[in-house]
């Protein structure tokens, strides 16, 4: 959305934030196809204008901004990388959603072998229609034979693969901002943004998403004592109640007391549970910043701040156990599924906003390796010893109205040697 944002600042796309599908009557949709026949984009818009130009209509209508199209011509070296791509997108949708249908040639064969069914299953683009225009992930072709019904075939090979079922696959970002859409939580404009928050208060990570155990304490808590909260009926409900106020069909006064209503009912629920509510959540959070068992004492090695903010991985029976690993100073700890089969801990990754994930793995090999590559710099002569020089001594008086034990401990500190930790 930030780029996007920069594009519509910038002239070149208009107004991102729309949930509107529909194009106005009022939008000159031939004159801003004909904007792009001097650009790289030229074949396109020649072929759209070469025939009857009848744009597919979305299933919501505003009349607050039109979709999101373009709004300017745009060369490559105007953007930079990541601008380009999302402009380029805006375009293609735009020149798509004038196109005709994709139409595909399929076959379903279905092979008798020794009494036993197997399947195929081919299929062949006849014509590419809209996504001739928009090829992002274009499926390809799968050719099966002429084949008729009867037909006698030759077993020339027999492939025999073990599988075992498999888990659903983890939703990616996109994946997720569809379900979303079905559900009918948030916007187009808003979607990413809550997906954001999950990131950053670090209920989920990676891409595809993971969630955290604070994510399924929060949501194993208010299941059991707020349940309401967790499902999307009611700010779907409230979604769609948004919807009818700028169509006119409601008032805002109604869709005011009715969301209080509802919100009541859940604070209640939250206020008469809020104590196992916290304890739930305290124990996710914990969960969340243990690495695993400490070798030493057996307690749980956790992630720790130390009172000047620096974090580290310190043993939970500190001050019995003073087991301790070090962290990365900046950016978000992370602590994955897999784990080291030397030292039993968690693999982590550091997170900063905007950057490719740093995979640390396990901290104690991670630690390991950091010293025996200091030791062996220490052999080459690449890391000094530091040299301690005194290059001036002075002395001073305590004052007459200090005490005697602040001027025996002023003495004390000068009389101790000079050593090196």
């Amino acid at each position: 959305m930030r780029i996007a944002e920069f594009l519509y600042v910038n002239g070149y796309i208009s107004y991102p934030r729309t949930d509107n599908t529909v194009y106005p009557e009022t939008l000159d949709t031939k004159g801003i196809i004909e904007s792009f026949l001097n650009t790289e984009f030229k074949e396109y818009a020649q072929k759209l204008l070469s025939g009857k130009l009848q744009p597919t209509r979305g299933k919501k209508e505003t009349t607050d901004h039109p979709p999101i199209h373009p709004a300017t011509p745009a060369k490559r070296s105007q953007l930079k990388e990541d601008e380009w791509k999302l402009y380029e997108l805006v375009v293609r949708r735009f020149f798509a959603t004038f196109a005709g249908e994709t139409l595909w040639e399929t076959m379903a064969v279905t092979v008798d072998i020794s009494g036993e069914d197997f399947g195929a299953n081919g299929a062949r683009l006849m014509e590419p229609g809209w996504r001739w225009y928009y090829s992002y992930n274009l499926p390809e072709d799968r050719i099966l034979p002429k084949l008729a019904e009867g037909q006698s075939l030759t077993v020339k090979e027999v492939n025999l693969v073990e599988k075992e079922t498999q888990p659903p696959s983890r939703y990616g970002q996109g994946h997720l901002i569809k379900i979303m859409e079905d559900l009918g939580l948030g916007t187009k404009s808003t979607r990413h943004e809550i997906i954001s928050k999950l990131y950053s208060r670090a209920y989920v990570h990676g891409n595809p998403i993971q969630p955290t155990k604070t994510a399924f304490a929060v949501v194993e808590a208010l299941e059991k004592y707020a349940s309401t909260i967790t499902k999307p009926d009611m700010t779907s409900k409230l979604e769609k109640d948004m919807d009818e106020i700028s169509e006119g069909k409601i008032t805002e006064d109604f869709v005011v007391k009715e969301s209080r209503d509802m919100l009541g009912e859940v604070f209640k629920d939250m206020t008469k549970n809020k104590d196992l509510i916290s304890e739930a959540l305290r124990n996710g959070l914990y969960e969340d910043r243990v690495i695993g068992t400490c070798q030493k004492c057996s307690s749980d090695l956790i992630i720790r701040k130390s009172k000047k903010g620096s974090r580290f991985i310190g043993c939970s029976g500190y001050p019995n156990c003073d087991f301790t690993l070090p962290l990365p100073k900046i950016g978000q700890i992370v602590v994955t599924e897999k784990l080291c089969n030397d030292h039993g801990l968690f693999h982590i990754k550091i997170v900063n906003k905007g950057k490719r994930s740093w995979e640390i793995g396990c901290p104690h090999c991670n630690f390991n390796e950091w010293q025996k590559k200091v030791e062996e710099e220490k052999k080459n002569g690449l890391v000094k010893e530091p040299k301690i020089e005194v290059k001036e001594v002075k002395s001073s008086k305590t004052k007459r109205n200090s005490s005697k034990k602040a001027l025996k401990s002023s003495q004390s500190e000068s009389e101790k040697p000079i050593s090196i930790v």
